[in-house]
C-alpha cells in the first residue's frame, strides 16, 4: 500500500470513529453524562493522546533519520565519484572510456531519482544495477598500469568503486526494512479510539465537526510524512541529487 492510500485509510478510519462517537451519545446511560464521568474519562484520553504522541514522534524521528542517512550515502556517492574520476585520469588514455561509462551511470542513477515513479525498481532489477556496476570495477582492475604510482591510481580507483556498491546496497536494503504494518495499525487503533472518545463527549456541531474533520486530515498527513519519509528515492519527498548532479559536471574534465 502507498503512502498516499494508507494515509487515506487513516483519514477514513479516524474520522469514522468520531462520526461514530457523536452517534452513540444519545445511547449513553445518563450517569454516564454526569461531570465527574467526563472528567475521568477525559483524563484517561489525555494520557492517551500523550502516549500516541510520543509514540508517533519515535516513528517519525526514525523515519527521518533513515531520510537523512540516504541523503548521506548519495551525497558521500558524489564525491566517491568524483574522486574516481580523478584518479583515473591519472592514469592517462586508457582510462578515459570508464571515466565516460563512470559519467554515464551517474546520470542514470539521477534520471532514475528525478523520474516521476522515482528508483523504485525489484530485487532483480537492484541486482542487474549492481552487475553493470560490478562491471566497471572488473574494468578498472583490468587496466595496465605502467608505474607503481599507476598502480597505487588503480588500486585507489578499486577501493573508491567498492564503497560506492557498499553504500548502494545498504541503502536498498534498509530501504526494505520499513516501519512494520502492524505497528501502523496498532498506532491507529490508539487515534481511531481517542477520537471515538472525543466524539463520544463531544457536543456536536459545526464547529466540532469541521474541527474533527480537520484534526483528522493533520493525523493522516502524519502517518504520510513518515511512510514517505521511508522511501526516499519516491514520493513526493526525495533526497536531493545536487551533490551527484555537481559531481556530473566535474566528471571527464
Amino acid at each position: 500500500m502507498s503512502a498516499l492510500s494508507f494515509a487515506a485509510f487513516v483519514f477514513i478510519a479516524i474520522f469514522v470513529a468520531a462520526l461514530v462517537g457523536f452517534r452513540c451519545q444519545r445511547f449513553l446511560p445518563e450517569k454516564f453524562t454526569d461531570d465527574a464521568t467526563e472528567a475521568s474519562v477525559r483524563s484517561v484520553l489525555g494520557m492517551l493522546s500523550m502516549l500516541t504522541a510520543v509514540v508517533m514522534g519515535f516513528v517519525t524521528a526514525d523515519a527521518k533519520n533513515s531520510f537523512d542517512h540516504a541523503a548521506k550515502i548519495a551525497a558521500d556517492t558524489a564525491v566517491r565519484l568524483v574522486s574516481i574520476d580523478r584518479v583515473l585520469a591519472n592514469l592517462d588514455d586508457q582510462a578515459k572510456p570508464l571515466r565516460g561509462e563512470l559519467k554515464e551511470a551517474a546520470q542514470d542513477w539521477i534520471d532514475r531519482i528525478k523520474s516521476p515513479e522515482g528508483d523504485a525498481h525489484s530485487d532483480l532489477q537492484a541486482v542487474e544495477q549492481g552487475r553493470h556496476f560490478e562491471e566497471l570495477v572488473k574494468e578498472i582492475q583490468r587496466l595496465a598500469p605502467t608505474s607503481e604510482a599507476e598502480a597505487a591510481h588503480q588500486a585507489r580507483a578499486v577501493d573508491l568503486a567498492v564503497d560506492i556498491m557498499h553504500d548502494r546496497w545498504m541503502l536498498k536494503t534498509e530501504r526494505a526494512a520499513s516501519t512494520p504494518t502492524i505497528f501502523l495499525l496498532v498506532l491507529l487503533a490508539w487515534l481511531a479510539l481517542e477520537f471515538f472518545i472525543f466524539g463520544l463527549f463531544a457536543n456536536p456541531n459545526t464547529a466540532i465537526t469541521v474541527a474533527t474533520f480537520l484534526g483528522a486530515i493533520m493525523v493522516a498527513s502524519a502517518f504520510f510524512i513518515v511512510l514517505d519519509l521511508e522511501g526516499p528515492m519516491t514520493g513526493p519527498m526525495r533526497i536531493s541529487t545536487e551533490n551527484l548532479e555537481r559531481a556530473v559536471a566535474i566528471m571527464g574534465q
